[in-house]
C-alpha cells in the first residue's frame, strides 16, 4: 500500500500545469537574471520537452531539457523534469541524480522533494527517506503528509517509538481519529507495552461515548489477552444500551467458543446475520467461516436454512450470498435446488468461472452428461479463452461416445492452456490420445501419449493407458511394462493399476508373476469400481497357470458383474480355450 502511495504521488505531480512549471522557471531565473534571447531560448526548450512528455516521447522530451540545462545547469525545474524523465524510462540512478540536484537547488519545493522521498521509497532507501523528510518537517510542520511518511518510514525500518512520535505529532494537528490510534494501539504491541496500546483504544471509547464499535474492540482486546470474563462484562454492557448491536454477537461468539459453548456460539452468528446493522460485505464474510459449521449442524436445519432464505430474500443480487446458500443445499444433497441457487449467480454474474466449475462438478458427480455439454457450450459464450470448459465438453463427448467432437474439443481448447501449467497441458494431450484410440487412430494416439507425457512425466494416468493399450496391440511390451511398473510403485494399491501391470505380464507370457499381481487388484477393487475386466483378465491368467475350475468360476463372476460381451460368453460356454501346452 506504502509504494502504490508514492507511486501515485509521483504520477500526480508529474501532471503538473504547465503555467505552474513556468512560474518556477521564472522565480530561478530572476534569481540569475538571464538575457532576453537566453531565456526565450531556455522557455523554448523547457516547454517542448514538457509537449514531448505529454505525448510520451520521452527520449525526445530528456533531449529538450537537457539542451535547458545546458543554457541554465542550476535551474531546478529543468533539473526535476529530467530527473522525471529519466524514472520513467527507468534510468534509476540518473533519476534521483538528478532530483537531488532539484532539491539542493530549491530544497523549500514541497513537490521536489516529495518526488524525490517517493524515489527513495521505492528503493527501499529508508535512511534517506528520512533524513529528507525530517528535512520537510522543519519547512511545513503543519502538512500532515509529512508524519504519515514519516511514521511510515520508522515502521520499515522497526524504529517503532519514532514512528509513535511522528503519530503524535499527526494527533496534535488532526484530533484523535481512529485511524491514528490504530496504528499507534498496534506499534505499542509490537513494542511490548500493551497497556499503553489498550490506552489508545480507551481513547477513542471516551472520545466517542456513542460509538460502541471500540467498546467492542476493548473487549476483543481482553479475549487476546485471555481475560475473556472482562470481554464478557463489555459486551453486556453494550447490549444494555445496543441489544441489537450485530459486532457484539460476532464477538459474543468468540466468546462461547472460548468457553467451550458451540450452541451459543452459533447463535449469536445467526442473531448478527439477521441484524440490519450489519453491512452485506460483513455478512457476507461472517458467512464465509461458519458455512460449513451451519450446513453441518443437523439439529437446526430448519432454522439455518429459514437464515439462508431470509438472506437471500434481503439481497438478492449478492451472488455470494446465493453461493453459500448453494454449498448448504449441497449439504444437504439438495442439488436441484443448489443448482438453482448456482444458475441465479450466473444469471447476476456470468463472467465468474468459479460459479460455472461449481455447476459443472455437480453435474459431473450424478454423471449427466448432456448437461455438462450444454453447460460447457454456455460457459464458453462467456469465458471463450478459458481452456477448463473445453476440457469438460470433450469429457462429456467422449462419454457420449462422440469421439470425433470430443478430439475437436481438446484440440481448439489446448492453444488456450498457459504455458505454465504442464500438468493441464498433459491431461489435454491425454484425452486428445484416447479419442484417437477410440477412433482407430492408433498411431497417432501413441504419439499424443508421447506428447502428454512429455509436458508431465509424472503423469500416472497417462501411463496406464499407454502401457494398456501397447498391451493390447501386443506392440512394445517391454515399453509397456516400464511404464506400468512406475504406476504401481506410486501407487501400490491402485487396482487399475496392478490389473493393467499383471495384463502386460500376463502377455509377455510370465503368468506367474502376472497372478501375483492380478490377485492384489482383486483384494483393492473399491465398491465403486467395476470389476468385470478385472475379473475377466483374472480368469484369463488362472486358465493359463492351470487352475481351470477356479478360472471358470472367476469368469462366471464377471459374466455376472454385467461384462457380457460374446467373448466372455464363450469362454464360459466352450470351458476356456486350448492352451499350447495341451496335448
Amino acid at each position: 500500500m506504502r509504494n502504490n502511495f508514492f507511486t501515485f504521488v509521483l504520477l500526480a505531480f508529474t501532471l503538473i500545469s504547465c503555467s505552474t512549471t513556468k512560474k518556477l522557471v521564472e522565480k530561478n531565473l530572476d534569481e540569475r537574471p538571464l538575457s532576453n534571447s537566453v531565456r526565450r531560448q531556455f522557455d523554448y526548450y523547457f516547454f517542448e520537452g514538457l509537449n514531448q512528455k505529454d505525448n510520451q516521447k520521452y527520449d525526445q522530451a530528456l533531449e529538450s531539457f537537457r539542451m535547458c540545462l545546458a543554457i541554465d545547469s542550476l535551474d531546478a525545474g529543468a533539473q526535476s523534469e529530467t530527473g522525471m524523465l529519466y524514472a520513467m524510462i527507468g534510468f534509476t540512478d540518473q533519476a534521483v541524480k538528478s532530483m537531488e540536484k532539484a532539491v539542493k537547488l530549491n530544497p523549500s519545493n514541497w513537490w521536489y522533494s516529495i518526488r524525490l522521498i517517493s524515489m527513495y521509497s521505492d528503493l527501499k532507501n529508508w535512511k534517506r527517506a528520512i533524513e529528507l523528510t525530517n528535512s520537510l518537517q522543519k519547512i511545513y510542520p503543519q502538512k500532515e503528509e509529512v508524519y504519515t511518511m514519516l511514521a511510515t518510514f520508522y515502521k520499515e525500518t522497526k524504529e517503532y517509538d519514532k514512528a509513535i512520535a511522528a503519530f503524535d505529532k499527526l494527533e496534535e494537528l488532526n484530533g484523535i481519529q481512529e485511524s491514528t490510534s490504530f496504528e499507534k494501539y498496534q506499534l505499542y504491541y509490537l513494542l511490548n507495552k500493551p497497556q499503553k496500546g489498550i490506552a489508545e483504544i480507551d481513547k477513542l471509547v471516551n472520545k466517542f461515548p456513542t460509538d460502541s464499535r471500540y467498546k467492542v474492540l476493548r473487549g476483543d482486546i481482553f479475549m487476546q489477552q485471555k481475560m475473556p470474563d472482562k470481554a464478557f462484562e463489555i459486551y453486556q454492557n453494550v447490549l444494555k444500551d445496543d441489544p441489537q448491536n450485530a459486532y457484539v454477537y460476532i464477538s459474543l461468539s468468540e466468546y462461547y467458543k472460548s468457553k467451550n459453548q458451540p450452541d451459543k456460539a452459533m447463535e449469536s452468528i445467526v442473531t448478527a446475520l439477521k441484524s440490519d446493522q450489519l453491512d452485506v460485505d460483513t455478512k457476507i464474510s461472517v458467512l464465509g467461516q461458519y458455512v460449513e459449521k451451519l450446513a453441518h449442524d443437523s439439529t437446526k436445519l430448519v432454522e439455518t436454512e429459514s437464515l439462508f432464505k431470509l438472506l437471500v430474500d434481503r439481497y438478492p443480487m449478492e451472488e455470494q450470498v446465493h453461493g453459500y446458500y448453494a454449498v448448504f443445499l449441497q449439504y444437504q444433497k439438495r442439488n436441484a435446488e443448489a443448482i438453482s441457487e448456482l444458475e441465479t449467480m450466473i444469471n447476476i454474474n456470468p463472467k465468474n468461472d468459479q460459479t460455472w466449475m461449481r455447476l459443472i462438478q455437480i453435474y459431473i458427480s450424478e454423471k449427466k452428461f448432456d448437461q455438462i455439454l450444454t453447460v460447457t457450450n454456455r460457459a464458453i459464450g462467456y469465458l471463450p479463452k478459458l481452456p477448463g470448459w473445453y476440457f469438460y465438453k470433450g469429457i462429456a463427448q467422449f462419454q457420449l461416445a462422440d469421439y470425433q467432437g470430443s478430439l475437436i474439443s481438446y484440440q481448439k481448447g489446448l492453444p488456450l492452456v498457459p504455458v505454465d501449467q504442464m500438468a493441464l497441458k498433459s491431461d489435454f494431450y491425454a484425452q486428445i490420445a484416447d479419442n484417437y484410440y477410440k477412433l482407430q487412430l492408433k498411431d497417432s494416439a501413441f504419439v499424443a501419449y508421447q506428447q502428454s507425457l512429455a509436458a508431465n512425466p509424472q503423469n500416472n494416468m497417462v501411463m496406464n493407458n499407454y502401457a494398456y493399450y501397447l498391451s493390447l496391440d501386443k506392440k512394445d511390451l517391454r515399453k509397456a511394462e516400464k511404464m506400468s511398473a512406475k504406476t504401481v510403485e506410486m501407487e501400490p494399491k491402485n487396482s487399475t493399476y496392478l490389473d493393467t501391470y499383471a495384463w502386460i505380464l500376463y502377455q509377455e507370457g510370465n503368468y506367474t508373476l502376472a497372478k501375483f499381481y492380478i490377485e492384489r487388484a482383486v483384494d483393492n477393487l473399491t465398491k465403486e469400481e467395476d470389476p468385470g475386466v478385472v475379473l475377466e483378465h483374472y480368469g484369463d491368467i488362472l486358465w493359463m497357470t492351470n487352475n481351470d475350475a477356479k478360472a471358470l468360476k472367476i469368469w462366471q463372476k464377471s459374466y455376472d458383474s454385467g461384462n457380457k460381451t460374446e467373448e466372455m460368453k464363450q469362454k464360459i460356454e466352450n470351458k476356456g480355450w486350448k492352451r499350447e501346452t495341451d496335448k
